[in-house]
């Protein structure tokens, strides 16, 4: 089944889709290049283009990390525990917040 004339020469102008061309077609995330390659194989990075992000300062930053602050960190001998019932989401909340975790 083929699309009419008029809509074939619309579908032409319209940019290309992985449906509409072959397998070895990859269209990529829209990042840009950050350098380029050369005739030996390589890859030249331009610093200019690379992307930096500036964190700003989190000091009187009042959101804490989703993890209750009377948990330790994991040690050596790390154990593996599994409940058999299912927890939902305002019980998980609820023991979070009893656990010392701030909202």
């Amino acid at each position: 089944m083929r699309p009419t004339a008029p809509l074939f020469r619309a579908i032409r102008r319209l940019p290309l889709n992985t449906k509409q061309a072959g397998k070895d077609f990859y269209k990529g995330n829209r990042t840009g290049a950050m350098g380029w390659h050369t005739k030996y194989g390589g890859y030249k990075i331009d610093y200019k283009k690379v992307r930096t992000y500036i964190c700003p300062d989190l000091s009187d930053f009042n959101l804490t990390p989703f993890v209750a602050k009377r948990i330790e960190k994991v040690a050596e001998n790390w154990e593996h525990h599994e409940s058999k019932s299912a927890v939902d989401g305002k019980e998980y909340l609820r023991q979070w917040k009893l656990d010392g975790g701030v909202l």
